[in-house]
């Protein structure tokens, strides 16, 4: 178990990088532009930063991923230094994270940042794309996990449903690290659990998970999933998208992000999303070897990203 275990941690990791990556090339396309144009994304294409580059997703899960290997554990105001160290805006930072980092460097307090955006809190996506780290590091312990989750979220995205979603996605990625994907995966029972996890306060993201039930029967087509549920940077809609894409091609890591990445939208971070949750499940060893191969690797990228796994596993099981 212990190999597949670190081969999860770096399919969730790399897999958040793989999604991104596939994603932003088409990120505000609908998916009958993607269709249309396309076909079905599964190659990277050249981005505004190159192929196999990452946005801000990825940037910021890097971010996380350090501070827990640093900490070792979470600590709010080294992560929000740690987001502030690595911010590069070429990657494509949302105005209330930019916002938030702004008034960090300006002194204001890491937990106070957040409720200042959007009167009250942001409930974009930005905290559930990059918290893949929280995921697997806390894959063991759900009440630890929605804290850690929510505590990375403050920073940046204070609104409840912000926070929630986070806390959802994290939950995601931890159930798919505790799953084998050599036994025939229950995805009803799996949505079940996630349902059954979400505080009953976040009625939007309740009702849309409700919604993937109906979808996991009756297979509808992308266009009825998108006008039904959405596909933008909320957080209770794109989580779901995630989820969905995750749990309707879930035998193949391929298939997932692809499908995740047709939803069209926010497309760097839904495939991101489905990234995670979907090498969480299978493990780095079943995500496309052309894919890692295309992903940027500087001083910050693929082996990096690979390492920083390895080293969040390495701490975890000392403390199992």
């Amino acid at each position: 178990m212990s190999e597949k275990l670190k081969q999860k941690f770096q399919g969730a990791l790399l897999g958040t990088f793989v999604g991104d990556a596939l994603g932003m090339p088409v990120e505000g396309w609908s998916p009958g532009a993607i269709s249309e144009r396309l076909g079905d994304v599964r190659d990277m294409l050249d981005a505004r930063l190159g192929k196999g580059t990452y946005t801000d997703d990825t940037q910021m899960m890097i971010g996380i991923a350090e501070s827990l290997i640093e900490c070792g554990d979470l600590n709010g105001e080294h992560l929000a230094l740690r987001f502030l160290d690595n911010f590069d805006p070429s990657r494509g930072y949302g105005g209330g994270t930019v916002q938030a980092l702004s008034l960090i460097e300006q002194g204001v307090p890491w937990d106070a940042v957040g409720k200042q955006i959007f009167q009250g809190g942001s409930f974009g996506n930005g905290s559930s794309m990059r918290i893949a780290p929280v995921g697997v590091f806390y894959y063991d312990d759900p009440y630890v996990l929605r804290e850690k989750a929510y505590l990375s979220s403050q920073i940046t995205h204070a609104h409840p449903l912000g926070k929630e979603s986070a806390a959802l996605q994290a939950f995601a990625i931890a159930r798919a690290t505790l799953a084998n994907p050599t036994e025939e995966l229950d995805v009803h029972a799996f949505l079940g659990d996630l349902i059954a996890f979400v505080e009953p306060e976040a009625e939007e993201l309740i009702r849309n998970l409700y919604k993937l039930e109906s979808f996991l029967i009756d297979t509808p087509t992308i266009d009825h999933v998108v006008s039904s549920m959405g596909n933008d940077v909320r957080s209770y809609v794109s989580v779901p998208a995630a989820i969905y894409a995750f749990l309707n091609k879930h035998h193949s890591f391929e298939e997932a992000v692809v499908f995740g990445v047709s939803l069209g939208g926010d497309t760097d971070t839904i495939g991101a999303m489905t990234g995670a949750i979907a090498g969480a499940y299978h493990g780095i060893d079943r995500v496309p070897s052309r894919w890692l191969t295309d992903l940027e690797n500087g001083a910050k990228g693929k082996d990096y990203v690979s390492d920083l796994a390895s080293q969040l596993y390495e701490i975890k099981v000392t403390t199992l």
